[in-house]
């Protein structure tokens, strides 16, 4: 399952470069299947119904190590950017208190960014946590296995239409562990209050298992003269642990979870100019379809992709293969 010719170590290393390709359908087969039309824009609500209303929302959390999750969440005016822990509904007795940033894109101005950071974390454990003080919501998440066996579900090309809906539910229904979002969420494309509406249609998932993103094309959102900063929203809303693994920008990132090593490399990545990966001569989709993909890994030598095709509602499975690592390889045991 490695790229590389050496011999790599007994973790199973997983390329998000490649996967972003298996996405579209790169393993699935169906000569004859036809993709279906595109269904309509979901509009979620821009402005709470009450003003006053200064409750968390947008909740997501991400992996911050092997023992720590890092939430993150919006309120629409000052709050303090604590959260409260604990294995127990109602019974929080752990704290943390992170940090609050926002941001502008032209006359657009975002609620306050909270984020702060929970642990150490025990494995495979549930945990409930609330949101700046606030009684209202109860919160929970599962943390991910300490090693193997671990299933990730793999989403790309998102958006906020029905098909989103559908692949949520489907999702939902796969009993993941970790979520990996190779690019292109919320299909803002400038319109920065479809940020707010993406934050609330995830956050039943995104608040309950770590979602790990990287970026697409439809996070750039840069306009000449008027806003030429790339990325704004989608640096200042989804800040995943690129520091952490050495990384300086928030675009390309790794981190290890339960023996899994995985590589978010984003495609906008900068790469060297004599560096020729990123120009293959040929890319083959042989199947674009609205889905979410499986990857089950069940030890430190093998993998189970699976495609789970969005037919009629109903998430049915197009395309499975197993992957094998070089560590399976008996010259690299010496």
């Amino acid at each position: 399952m490695g790229v590389s010719r050496a011999c790599p170590d007994r973790r199973l290393t997983v390329a998000m470069a490649i996967l972003a390709v298996t996405i579209a359908g790169m393993f699935a087969g169906g000569h004859s299947y036809s993709r279906p039309k595109a269904r309509r824009n979901i509009f979620v609500r821009h402005i709470k119904a009450n003003s006053e209303d200064n409750s968390p929302e947008q909740v997501h959390i991400s992996l911050l190590g092997k023992e720590s999750m890092k939430v993150s969440w919006i309120t629409e005016s000052e709050a303090p950017a604590t959260v409260e822990y604990g294995t127990s509904a109602g019974v929080y007795n752990r704290s943390s208190t992170g940090t609050t940033s926002s941001y502008r894109y032209m006359i657009y101005r975002s609620g306050q960014i909270h984020e702060a950071v929970m642990g150490p974390l025990e494995a495979n454990t549930n945990y409930h946590y609330r949101l700046s003080s606030d009684p209202s919501r109860d919160f929970t998440f599962k943390t991910p296995p300490a090693e193997f066996p671990i299933k990730f579900a793999v989403v790309g090309d998102f958006g906020q239409t029905e098909w989103t809906k559908s692949t949520l539910e489907h999702v939902s229904r796969s009993k993941y562990d970790v979520l990996l979002l190779p690019g292109d969420l919320s299909y803002a494309n400038y319109i920065q209050p479809r940020w707010d509406t993406f934050g609330r249609l995830v956050e039943p998932l995104a608040s309950q298992r770590p979602w790990m993103v990287t970026q697409g094309n439809h996070e750039v959102e840069a306009i000449p003269v008027l806003h030429s900063e790339r990325f704004t929203a989608y640096n200042a809303r989804w800040r995943m642990p690129f520091e952490e693994s050495g990384s300086d920008s928030n675009l390309y990132y790794s981190f290890d979870v339960a023996g899994v090593h995985v590589i978010m490399l984003g495609s906008y990545t900068d790469f060297d100019p004599g560096y020729m990966e990123p120009k293959k001569a040929i890319s083959i989709f042989r199947e674009a379809s609205f889905g979410h993909g499986q990857l089950e890994v069940p030890n430190a030598t093998h993998a189970r992709w699976l495609w789970h095709r969005n037919d009629n509602d109903e998430a049915v499975v197009a395309d499975s293969v197993w992957l094998t690592s070089l560590s399976s390889n008996p010259r690299c045991k010496n």
